[in-house]
């Protein structure tokens, strides 16, 4: 039951970063970088749950993003999956409950989302696509410091 109300939470913290993410991430671009709330949300929230629970997390930002952008709507929402997938397997296996492993996860966790959609969807400009990338890795691991304190407020801390 529990698990049933962190996830439902996880959720809706997720839902109010993406309408941030929708409404205001053009206007705090840092000269071109964009954040991506949605993404960021993502990536620490699995953080906290198992990979069932990631999965979940990540059709719904993948779904989420894809109905904003209405382009290659699968591919965003099948890298989005497969990130919140991988992130949540590591429950079991390394010690997730930390501010520097939110950082990595955020930065690893971008980039790996990221070429999984440019797998699924090739951009015509390589270059351009990496630097843009990089960038916005950059902005969503320092976006993931405030995160990581709210979300593992809402997530309570599992035993």
């Amino acid at each position: 039951m529990k698990d049933a109300s962190v996830r439902g939470r996880l959720l809706l913290v997720l839902l109010a970063a993406f309408i941030l993410h929708a409404s205001i991430g053009g206007a705090i671009a840092v000269r071109g970088a964009r954040p991506d709330m949605a993404l960021t949300t993502l990536l620490v929230s699995c953080l906290f749950v198992g990979s069932n629970t990631g999965s979940v997390l990540g059709l719904f930002a993948g779904l989420l993003e894809a109905s904003y952008t209405n382009r290659f709507v699968g591919s965003i929402m099948v890298s989005r999956t497969l990130t919140g997938w991988l992130i949540g397997a590591l429950e079991e296996r390394i010690f997730r409950d930390s501010l520097l492993m939110a950082i990595a996860v955020s930065f690893l966790g971008t980039l790996a989302s990221e070429s999984l959609f440019f797998l699924f969807a090739p951009q015509p400009h390589v270059l351009r696509w990496l630097f843009r990338t990089l960038e916005s890795a950059a902005y969503n691991t320092a976006l993931s410091i405030p995160l990581y304190y709210l979300i593992r407020r809402v997530a309570a801390k599992r035993k």
